[in-house]
């Protein structure tokens, strides 16, 4: 499966995957391998699934790729525009918050404004739009 493969109630539902192969810089993110993974390992690369709320009210499906473990909040992102999945620098440009599906429990990264549980709670308040994304 590739980044590209995933269906948006798959990210409404929650789930996480692991980046399979090595990923070359000059391969487009949504060419990447990935596996569903509910255990990951410290040397994993998690994709979470993720949305984001833009200032005018529309809801963007996500997926956030970090590693496991990681302290840095960010990873690479893409988002489903149009009906694909394309790097977020390759789409117009947006503002807003944005929301981690299942944030890892021992990833260290979802603290303070950024904690689990604000994560968990900003998605189910959201998610339901993303069912209107296609």
């Amino acid at each position: 499966m590739r980044i590209r493969d995933i269906r948006v109630k798959d990210v409404a539902a929650g789930r996480n995957w692991r980046l399979r192969s090595a990923t070359d810089v000059y391969q487009n993110m949504p060419d990447w391998e990935i596996e569903e993974c509910s255990t990951f390992r410290p040397t994993d690369t998690v994709v979470y699934s993720a949305l984001a709320v833009r200032r005018t009210g529309e809801v963007r499906p996500l997926v956030v790729i970090r590693e496991v473990r990681t302290y840095e909040w960010w990873g690479d992102t893409c988002e489903y525009v149009d009906g694909a999945w394309r790097e977020l620098a390759q789409s117009d440009g947006w503002e807003g918050e944005v929301f981690v599906a299942s944030p890892l429990t021992d990833d260290p990264s979802f603290m303070g404004e950024y904690s689990h549980e604000r994560q968990r709670t900003g998605f189910a308040r959201w998610r339901d739009r993303l069912q209107d994304v296609t």
